[in-house]
């Protein structure tokens, strides 16, 4: 079963993007990563505003308590990639950067340019 993570959020200017991704996975699921490959980097609405997303693939995975921030309330669940595929086609997983991920995700399986 594939670990599939959405973690999201900002990060200070002075902290490297992949120091951020791997604070907010630690943060909002409790897990620590080996390796880290970058998987895309996405201009989220770039007529309206200047946000920015850069996703990961985050492997070799150690599970750990989340520590989330206060103001956070968060739910974390597993379910095979397949099913998280399905979900964004029946529109249940919508959030633009979360979707691009997950399909860029699921060619690099297909191609063999990612495995586990």
């Amino acid at each position: 079963m594939l670990q599939l993570g959405n973690p999201g959020g900002g990060g200070p200017l002075v902290q490297s993007l992949l120091d951020s991704a791997k604070r907010e996975l630690l943060e909002e699921t409790g897990i620590v990563a080996k390796h880290w490959t970058k998987l895309l980097e996405l201009h989220l609405s770039n007529s309206v505003t200047d946000e920015y997303g850069v996703a990961y693939v985050a492997q070799g995975l150690h599970f750990l308590e989340a520590q989330p921030e206060e103001s956070e309330q968060l739910q974390v669940r597993q379910l095979p990639f397949n099913q998280a595929i399905q979900m964004v086609l029946n529109g249940e997983i919508t959030d633009a950067l979360s979707v691009a991920a997950l399909f860029k995700t699921n060619e690099w399986l297909r191609t063999g340019l990612l495995t586990f």
